[in-house]
């Protein structure tokens, strides 16, 4: 089957975002060469893409769709994630039950690759009602990247760990935390807080289930995303003012009269 050359270009740029990430996963735990690691990923992101592309799934969710799958499956066959032993495997790609599909004439821009497929529904059925693209400022993040990150910032606007929800209820270990930065010592600090935080909680960014807006996005929009996810305004860890959605509490599909809400 011939795929559309500019599906192919988002396949490609989407799975290069993958690999980097995952590879700088293994070197910060240990594991494979990165030759290793991209020739694992590329295969399966391909294989599966392919599949999308012949039941005529829209590339872009295909592709935030994969990219998730194919992390949890390249981070258990290679055994460099920490969590695999926790973590589902993940199955290959199947024919959706029934369920609303994807909004395809919403425009979602930025980190997309990762984020949750009904996260991203949400995100494509706003864009589409207000005809306005929606830009993600941070999404999925790497768990090295989120680790040195909250090591950088700990001090201004995460506020000692205090504004992040999991330590402020975990505070023997951010006491622990705390003394490490105050040592400067961030080698020990990312070991410590990847070895004795749950990573879920810390941060939903690290299984795409979290994205972040800037704080100037149109306040219809947000108050129509705020409908149906999880809203909080704030600063995330790279110190940015955004608004954060997540989908713990997620509607999909949109009841029409929630939609029947949003402002014009």
């Amino acid at each position: 089957m011939d795929i559309d050359p500019a599906a192919l270009a988002l396949r490609d740029s989407a799975s290069a975002e993958l690999i980097a990430t995952l590879q700088a996963e293994a070197e910060a735990a240990g594991g494979p060469a990165p030759d290793a690691v991209a020739a694992h990923a590329r295969e399966l992101f391909d294989k599966y893409f392919a599949v999308s592309q012949q039941r005529k799934e829209p590339p872009a969710q295909a592709a935030a769709k994969i990219a998730k799958l194919v992390a949890r499956q390249t981070r258990k066959a290679l055994g460099f994630d920490e969590l695999a032993e926790a973590a589902a495997q993940a199955p290959e790609p199947a024919p959706e039950a029934a369920e609303a599909p994807p909004e395809a004439s919403g425009t979602v821009t930025g980190k997309t690759a990762g984020i949750e497929r009904k996260l991203m529904n949400v995100l494509n059925a706003v864009s589409a009602h207000f005809g306005q693209p929606i830009d993600i400022v941070s999404g999925q993040r790497n768990r090295n990247q989120q680790l040195s990150e909250m090591f950088a910032n700990w001090q201004s606007h995460l506020r000692n760990g205090r504004d992040n929800a999991y330590l402020a209820a975990n505070e023997k270990l951010r006491l622990e935390l705390e003394a490490l930065k105050q040592a400067k010592d961030r080698k020990t600090f990312i070991e410590v807080l990847g070895r004795k935080a749950d990573l879920d909680k810390l941060s939903r960014h690290m299984s795409g289930d979290e994205v972040d807006l800037a704080a100037n996005t149109d306040p219809a929009i947000v108050e129509a995303l705020a409908s149906c996810l999880n809203h909080r305004q704030g600063r995330n860890s790279e110190g940015k003012r955004v608004h954060h959605f997540d989908n713990s509490r997620v509607v999909w599909p949109i009841p029409e009269s929630t939609r029947a809400r949003w402002k014009s």
